[in-house]
């Protein structure tokens, strides 16, 4: 039974701390302040028992730009390093390496598999291998506080290694709130950062234990904190934990 966590972007918690012995207190302080963000994080959207699954299946409805980009079923490996998305005229298929579309006409299967994978598994990409994470403290969104950190990537680390994020995270619950970040496939950094966007979590729903957000929303952002035009949205529905069949992920010759 999935049980729905409301946690709305508009409502800003406030979270009262006991007071800790001096002991625990000197071992908390030696703990760097960017990996307690991370390890909240991840403790909060269950990254353990996340890991532990085979293959994650299920439905996006995504429009951006007034435009629909994709309504279908994606199959992907918790990491995301196997990918699998399908839709009424297409199937695209990321193996690890390569990408591949059933339709010769469509040019965006790169950056739809490993985009939208991305942004579903980004609770537990946060301490990848070649990630790093500067801590920025409290920081605005829409007026609502939120504590923050800075994601970016080692050189070739990535398809996308210039790309950065700035991670929001809900104080009271711990899970990812929002994102805040650039994409540089297409252009220079400099270009990227004259239009950063961000997405918003919402709506998160528990499966299996595990919180998903189930409606995405994308926004222009700015170094204020301000959301002020959404770019589009997506609906997330039908999540479920399924076997893995690896040939599902073998491209065609």
């Amino acid at each position: 039974m999935k049980k729905i966590l409301f946690v709305p972007i508009s409502i800003f918690f406030l979270v009262a701390c006991n007071q800790k012995p001096v002991e625990e207190t000197i071992v908390q302080d030696e703990i760097p302040q960017e990996a307690e963000l991370i390890a909240s994080i991840e403790q909060a959207h269950k990254t353990e028992s996340y890991y532990k699954k085979e293959l994650i299946q299920f439905d996006l409805n995504l429009v951006f730009g007034g435009k629909k980009r994709f309504d279908g079923t994606i199959k992907m490996t918790p990491s995301g390093g196997l990918v699998k998305m399908t839709d009424s005229s297409k199937t695209l298929i990321w193996d690890g390496k390569t990408s591949f579309s059933s339709d010769s006409s469509y040019k965006s299967a790169r950056f739809g598999l490993l985009t939208w994978s991305y942004f579903f598994a980004a609770p537990y990409k946060l301490s990848d291998p070649g990630t790093n994470m500067e801590y920025l403290g409290g920081k605005k969104l829409n007026e609502l506080s939120f504590e923050t950190g800075k994601l970016t990537f080692g050189e070739n680390v990535g398809d996308s290694p210039d790309d950065w994020y700035i991670v929001y995270k809900e104080k009271e619950l711990s899970l990812l709130a929002a994102m805040a970040y650039i994409v540089t496939a297409s252009s220079s950094v400099e270009e990227a950062e004259e239009d950063p966007h961000a997405i918003t979590y919402e709506a998160y729903t528990e499966v299996g234990g595990i919180p998903f957000a189930t409606q995405w929303n994308f926004w222009t952002w700015n170094e204020q904190g301000e959301l002020n035009k959404l770019l589009g949205s997506a609906t997330i529905s039908n999540i479920k934990f399924i076997k893995n069949s690896l040939d599902e992920f073998k491209i065609p010759s």
